[in-house]
């Protein structure tokens, strides 16, 4: 990693307690999400923070795997798209501070990365914060031999007894480390893996003085969040619940803006759907907006929509931050396109930290065919035991089954009241093959096209030889935060950390060339290496020349 200045308790202290409303961006809920949506946001809002979750867990397990193929790469690079065509000059120019898991496997990889972008604006002073120490898998062993196992929390296997090879293995870290870097002076905060809605808070820690407040008594970021608060500040846990709910609210982008709704024949001007705004106070005050430019719609419906996804229990939505209890909230249109937020309630932050693991599970490939015409279903359940009974010698092969058009991805009290579902007008079969045998994959892979001329009649719609992919396993485990937090690092970075580091592998490669054409010249001389020499490195005697001055100089 680049050198730079890691971050201690006490970090120059900054805004002091008050009560005001800090206007955040939600700038996208994916990586694949809409790519330069950011940018017509910050042009078009005054705001004060803006974040962006790239992270999921199949995301996070893509970008190990990218990671272990390339040490540059694992992290979302749609960032580098939109901070550099305008972006990031709208960042500059505005003031606002952009919080970003963008990071995902390699945070350090894509601070340089964005560092470019900034040296390339003419932007030097431009502060980067990386914040590490969620990716556990160089830990593990350490781990298993203290007698943690990351027991799965569905199944209560244990990783440390798995034969699997293990891809990724991350801590969701909470909202401390961000609140600390934005007090440091950070512009851009490029983290790894952090829960969704802690984004949100760490702006809130900063931008409502808790931040400085605990560097000012000398808290560390292993302190309950909740003991930040300055002196007056009463129910920290329930400000901390409001601005949870407020992070969760807007982490999915443009879907509390209407997008996803049960509500879309109303939602007007999809095509250009708007980007999410919330106005929190110091006082854990919400309000939900949109930007006005654009599509889409924030109403009472919408927003309560979002409120109850993902949540799990709504007595207890568990964050690295604080436990919240979303019985008691109440939604209000305050004015067009603006709902207010109150009543969440917020109880001690957990003791345990939720780990997202992913560890290899064999192959897989997927295929489907069309099948269309009267007794459609007939005809592709035909196929599907054609496919079978062709593949039947591959012991270790299992297919997975869909008939898209039957009602197979509707619950079934919906599927029921289908109409036709005995006899739909099309029928599209879709497999998932999966095998540790990975030729098995192949053979699968095969026989999808075959069935066009060797099935039932009215089959269409194939493609290529499916091609196996390795499968991975979602691990999720718990493990006790004083495991995890002492080893979370914040460290700023500056254009000048990235020169540095140019001219540490230009030193590196200049060392390596003359290293290279001393043994050229030193193998030349042996008579008995002559021929090798010559063979690798030519025997133009001009070139012979050319090294032994290199080396002499």
């Amino acid at each position: 990693m680049p050198p730079g200045r890691v971050l201690t308790s006490k970090i120059e202290r900054g805004h002091a307690a008050e009560s005001y409303t800090a206007r955040i961006g939600g700038a996208g809920g994916f990586w694949g999400d809409r790519v330069l949506e950011p940018v017509e946001l910050l042009k078009h809002e005054k705001l004060d923070y803006i974040m962006f979750d790239y992270l999921a867990e199949l995301t996070l397990s893509i970008m190990a795997k990218q990671r272990a193929r390339n040490s540059e790469t694992g992290w979302a690079t749609d960032l580098v798209d939109w901070l550099s065509q305008g972006g990031l000059t709208e960042l500059q120019a505005q003031g606002v501070k952009l919080v970003t898991n963008a990071g995902g496997a390699n945070p350090e990889s894509c601070a340089r990365a964005v560092l470019e972008i900034a040296r390339n604006n003419g932007w030097n002073n431009c502060k980067i914060a990386v914040v590490t120490g969620d990716d556990l898998l160089a830990r593990l062993d350490f781990l298993f031999a203290d007698g943690h196992h990351l027991s799965h929390m569905e199944t209560e296997e244990l990783l440390s007894e798995t034969e699997a090879t293990i891809i990724a293995s991350n801590a969701y870290l909470g909202a401390g480390p961000i609140g600390a870097a934005l007090e440091a002076g950070a512009d851009l905060v490029i983290t790894g893996r952090v829960a969704d809605a802690s984004m949100l808070v760490g702006c809130m820690l900063h931008k409502s003085g808790w931040a400085a407040n605990a560097v000012e008594l000398g808290l560390s970021r292993t302190e309950k969040i909740a003991d930040w608060a300055p002196e007056g500040v009463t129910s920290p846990l329930d400000i901390l619940a409001q601005w949870t709910v407020a992070g969760h609210l807007i982490e999915c982008g443009s879907q509390v803006c209407g997008g996803n709704s049960s509500d879309w024949q109303t939602i007007p001007d999809l095509d250009d759907l708007a980007l999410p705004v919330a106005e929190v106070g110091a006082d854990g005050s919400v309000v939900i907006t949109r930007a006005l430019r654009g599509g889409g719609r924030v109403d009472r419906r919408i927003v309560a929509e979002q409120l109850i996804y993902e949540i799990g229990d709504p007595a207890a939505y568990i964050t690295p931050d604080v436990v919240v209890d979303l019985r008691q909230v109440t939604l209000s249109d305050e004015s067009h396109e603006r709902v207010t937020v109150m009543g969440a309630r917020g109880l001690s932050q957990p003791k345990d930290l939720k780990i997202s693991g992913a560890v290899e599970a064999g192959w897989f490939a997927a295929s489907s065919l069309l099948v269309s015409g009267p007794d459609s279903r007939a005809r592709a359940t035909l196929c599907d035991e054609t496919l079978r009974g062709r593949l039947d010698c591959c012991e270790d092969l299992e297919i997975h089954s869909e008939l898209v058009g039957t009602g197979i991805t509707l619950p079934p009290g919906i599927a029921i009241q289908m109409v036709n579902r005995e006899d739909p007008p099309e029928v599209l079969i879709r497999w998932a093959a999966t095998s540790h045998d990975r030729e098995e994959v192949i053979r699968f892979g095969r026989e999808v096209a075959p069935l066009v001329l060797t099935g039932p009649g009215g089959v269409c719609g194939y493609g290529a030889r499916a091609r196996p992919r390795r499968q991975l396993r979602h691990w999720p485990s718990l493990l006790p935060r004083e495991l995890v937090e002492p080893q979370v690092k914040v460290e700023i970075l500056t254009v000048a950390d990235l020169l540095r580091s140019t001219d540490r592998l230009e030193f590196i490669r200049s060392r390596t060339r003359r290293f290279v054409a001393r043994l050229q010249v030193e193998l030349e001389e042996r008579e008995w290496t002559r021929p090798i020499a010559r063979r690798i490195y030519g025997s133009d005697g001009e070139n012979t020349k050319k090294r032994e001055e290199e080396v002499a100089g």
